[in-house]
């Protein structure tokens, strides 16, 4: 149910009742359907009022540390319109935290609400930057692991950005998956050994037997992250050791740096280097490497069948560190949002002319999490597939970057720190010369130091 709407200035957006109460406890019959049981995940009993783990299956009594109601279920969908974009189906957030293992994740997540299909557009790669990034780390997993003339699997692959260098930096075959692939929204040519299927993994999957599986951006989506995993391993054909690369969001700094705008609903499950492990052992792979990536924005985690020495699937100790910081993170975050309207809004009354930098997830949370509409009177991205866009939620139309010389802009805020010299550089090539700042806890001293 969409949640009322209420008048900020010419914006309709929705009232979100962001800290609630804690509820009586959630039933059992959220559990997502086609999954496994818990009870076949683990020894741990089922209590009545208690959600299990999604990775280790430990129910969980406490209440979530962590609540918003009616926030964008889809926050990349391409919406045509303002009143589609308004209109986005919505659902709610209550973060647990595992004591076990570690892993954090939305007891309220349905996945009926999530859509990737062709109007979802994910894409990073008109970043320079990015870019960068992709070739180095394609290159680097070619020589390390002697992937040439092999066979690579990658699940979720978006637009085949990633299969495709792999592909061509080491005259590979490769088979993709992902639903909302879109060979027009592309902007690589497929490599002529490589074919990308616009569904889902199937469960059975009876394709080649790959000698390198990748996994991008994908698992944070997946509600029952140990059977998806085990599905993954079932995958692999006996007497084989293909190399498992896996890419996700490191959390850590999520909730140390309380970064709000990096929880978004689509992103059901958070993971640490601790939880992304004890996971990984816990599902039959021997972790091989774990490293951060892209300004410690991302873990990559690197395996092959087989036991983890020295990994502890459940560990209390590491666990209860996770624990440590989601209770900080919550016992804090609240006064940042106030602290961050407050700013927004003040500045914006003194005639402070305000944009986002970056139309995607970071942008739709922020905005939507700290319920503002007119006090950004532009959202700004160069993914030309974005532009002319709504953002749903919030009903921003998404501009070039060039449109900001018509605004005028006076505070800009990058959602992606990783891109603020890229964005700089653009910004003075239009000859405009705003304060660029990234959301963060010292963007907002110095804002509010500042007197707004």
């Amino acid at each position: 149910m969409v949640p009322p709407q209420r008048r900020h200035g010419s914006s309709a957006l929705p009232r979100l009742r962001r800290f609630l109460p804690p509820l009586p406890g959630p039933g059992l019959d959220h559990h997502p359907p086609g999954s496994a049981e818990p009870a076949q995940r683990g020894s741990h009993r089922m209590s009545a009022l208690s959600s299990p783990c999604p990775a280790c299956g430990l129910p969980i009594t406490e209440a979530p540390f962590y609540r918003l109601a009616g926030v964008p279920a889809n926050s990349v969908i391409l919406c045509d319109t303002r009143n589609r974009a308004l209109g986005i189906a919505r659902g709610d957030i209550a973060l647990l935290c595992c004591p076990a293992c570690g892993l954090v994740f939305n007891r309220d997540y349905d996945p009926a609400l999530c859509r990737y299909n062709e109007h979802y557009e994910e894409s990073q790669s008109h970043s320079d930057v990015f870019t960068v990034f992709h070739r180095n780390l394609a290159a680097c997993l070619v020589e390390r692991h002697g992937l040439r003339n092999r066979t690579i699997l990658e699940i979720g692959c978006g637009k085949g950005d990633f299969l495709n260098l792999l592909c061509r930096l080491g005259d590979n075959r490769g088979i993709g998956y992902d639903p909302s692939y879109v060979p027009s929204r592309s902007r690589v040519t497929p490599a002529e050994r490589v074919t990308i299927h616009p569904c889902r993994f199937p469960k059975a999957y009876d394709g080649p037997a790959p000698d390198c599986i990748i996994c991008k951006m994908t698992l944070e989506h997946i509600p029952d992250v140990h059977a998806f995993l085990r599905d993954v391993c079932a995958t692999i054909r006996p007497g084989r050791q293909p190399v498992v690369v896996f890419q996700v969001p490191d959390s850590e700094p999520i909730f140390t740096e309380r970064r709000f705008w990096d929880i978004y609903y689509e992103h059901c499950t958070y993971f640490t280097r601790t939880s992304l492990t004890a996971l990984f052992a816990r599902c039959g792979f021997q972790v091989l490497d774990l490293a951060g990536a892209y300004d410690r924005q991302y873990l990559v985690v690197t395996a092959r069948p087989g036991v983890s020495p020295g990994v502890t699937p459940d560990d209390p100790e590491d666990a209860g560190s996770i624990a440590t910081l989601a209770a900080a993170f919550a016992d804090t975050v609240g006064q940042d949002i106030l602290d961050w309207r407050n700013v927004l809004q003040t500045r914006h009354r003194n005639g402070t002319r305000i944009a986002l930098w970056g139309g995607g997830s970071k942008a739709v949370a922020f905005l939507t999490t700290l319920e503002i509409g007119d006090e950004v009177q532009m959202v700004v991205d160069i993914n030309p597939h974005k532009q002319n866009a709504y953002l749903p939620g919030t009903g921003h139309r998404v501009a070039a970057p060039e449109e900001l010389v018509r605004l005028g802009a006076d505070l800009v805020l990058a959602m992606n720190p990783v891109y603020l010299k890229e964005i700089d550089a653009r910004l003075r090539g239009l000859g405009l010369s705003p304060l660029v700042l990234s959301p963060s806890l010292k963007a907002l001293r110095l804002l509010v130091r500042e007197g707004c």
